[in-house]
């Protein structure tokens, strides 16, 4: 039996009728194989495309299923080759499991580095449950039969002033859509758009599941160099460019206002639509940060004639399971995008949309977005300090002005000891430090993503020792 029947017919039954999004089901069936060792590492995985053809479910899901799981650590996607199962030690007792066991199945996040993600530990869990009690005690009818398209107004209209506030991004409540997050958001611009067979710019380098995305869903991709005021302008005409303006991903810096201009001006003159990734930019620790393309455009030109579309996510303050994010989108576009939901199916979650409004509505949100800006920059400053006392002879760690990671340049190292080779050996310690060569598509530079958001002091310190002793050897 091959790996696609076994997937298909062992363990992986789907519910429509489940309250559970099809996603969620999908992932879980797929992490129970994984650990139970009926899929084991190396193995690799059906396409998203196959896999909701043997299941009779939208590929959509079967896209967000795979991200969930690579975001746990779960899968690896290679580019070119597929979605494998990462290489994971996994217990085969037969005896009852105890919770250190259950903690060793886990991807090991919670030492060292690990790149961007919230600190856990510090969300104010108490709060939260207040906020779902509130608006689960007696809730809106509405939410117990068909939900909107779109999203849950009150949320819509919370974003539309919390952008406001922080990104000074003027929008109606109407022109947003609230997402089940960055590949959804992709998934849903990419129907709307039609981008299968299109010509697509993206950064080089970038994010490699945004590559990976992309070209599934049949995109021809196009790597555009970064130098210092951020993406290049294409030699050719793109039908859509995806851009992280305020701070690029991996390298950090934000796009310069004369960049961003000539974008604007190139989006006009070929039609291009600009996705601008608004990628962990509420922590900005030392400047105010530029107009978002979105705003630019906005006082540009006449809403029937704007190319922008603004992504962001609330993951990445909040906790990543919360699996909820928005896109906002000139008006003329907001009907196909509202199509293109109905048509792929509404995956944002819906039970936690109320209790977020709620959340954001009573200034928890930003009082906990605030704390966790002092707690990042002191992070921020004490792994540079750190990186630059132990290590400098062997890295040149910048200083961010923004974001959850530096960057760490590799230097004075033996050629067997390259990013990828330090990556894998800090990943067998529990050390989440990816290459950022596996950022480039050519021409790759060689250093570490250094995470420090969500490890606190003594674990960073951890982190420096095992890279340390591993650059010394």
């Amino acid at each position: 039996m091959s790996l696609e029947d076994d997937l298909a017919t062992l363990s992986i039954n789907v519910d429509s009728r489940n309250a559970q999004p099809l996603y969620q089901q999908v992932a879980a069936h797929i992490r129970q194989l994984i650990l139970d060792r009926r899929l084991t590492s190396g193995n690799q995985l059906p396409s998203s495309r196959k896999l909701a053809l043997l299941l009779n479910i939208s590929r959509t899901s079967t896209l967000s299923a795979y991200e969930q799981l690579m975001g746990e650590g779960l899968l690896i996607a290679k580019p070119s080759s597929g979605v494998f199962v990462s290489q994971l030690k996994i217990t085969t007792q037969n005896t009852p499991v105890k919770p250190s066991a259950i903690a060793a199945v886990d991807p090991p996040i919670n030492s060292g580095f690990f790149e961007s993600g919230p600190d856990i530990e510090q969300f104010p869990a108490a709060q939260w449950a207040q906020s779902l009690a509130r608006v689960w005690r007696k809730p809106d009818s509405n939410l117990l039969r068909n939900f909107p398209l779109g999203g849950y107004m009150p949320l819509r209209q919370a974003v539309a002033r919390y952008v406001k506030a922080l990104r000074n991004l003027d929008c109606a409540p109407e022109q947003i859509i609230i997402t089940a997050g960055s590949r959804d958001s992709l998934t849903l611009i990419a129907e709307a758009l039609s981008l299968s067979g299109k010509e697509v710019a993206l950064e080089n380098p970038c994010y490699p599941l945004l590559k990976h995305g992309l070209n599934t869903l049949g995109a021809r991709l196009n790597p555009i160099d970064v130098d210092a005021q951020g993406m290049q302008l294409p030699t050719k005409p793109m039908d859509l460019a995806w851009m992280s303006a305020a701070r690029q991903y991996p390298l950090g810096m934000p796009m310069s206002t004369q960049r961003r201009l000539a974008w604007l001006e190139y989006s006009q003159a070929h039609a291009c639509w600009l996705i601008e990734d608004d990628y962990d930019a509420e922590f900005q620790y030392q400047k105010t940060p530029l107009a978002p393309l979105f705003q630019m455009a906005n006082q540009q030109h006449a809403s029937d004639r704007q190319k922008v579309i603004f992504v962001g996510s609330f993951s990445k303050i909040l906790f990543r399971t919360l699996r909820i994010g928005y896109l906002i989108a000139p008006p003329a576009l907001v009907p196909k995008l509202l199509e293109a939901q109905a048509t792929l199916g509404n995956l944002a979650n819906i039970p936690t949309q109320p209790a977020l409004a709620d959340f954001i509505n009573h200034r928890r949100f930003s009082s906990h977005l605030r704390r966790m800006r002092r707690c990042y920059q002191q992070r921020r400053d004490f792994l540079h300090a750190l990186l630059s006392e132990q290590l400098g002879d062997y890295l040149e760690a910048e200083l961010p002005e923004s974001g959850m990671h530096l960057l760490a340049h590799l230097k004075n190292r033996p050629d067997s000891k390259d990013d990828k080779y330090l990556e894998q050996q800090l990943s067998q310690q529990g050390t989440y430090a990816p290459a950022l060569s596996s950022h480039y598509a050519n021409c790759a530079q060689q250093g570490l993503l250094l995470g420090f958001s969500g490890a606190n002091e003594a674990q960073l310190s951890q982190g420096v020792a095992q890279l340390a002793k591993l650059l010394r050897a």
